[in-house]
């Protein structure tokens, strides 16, 4: 089904972006509220 597919994608797009969202956050410093090097 097409529209299954279409949601379950839209979904995962949206977790992802959630995701990218809080994974940002921890690379502000709470103290400084400066950002901190992300390292890969």
């Amino acid at each position: 089904n097409k529209e299954a597919i279409k949601k379950y994608i839209a979904n995962q797009l949206q977790e992802d972006k959630l995701y990218e969202q809080l994974s940002m956050k921890e690379y502000i410093d709470p103290f400084t509220g400066e950002s901190v090097q992300k390292s890969k």
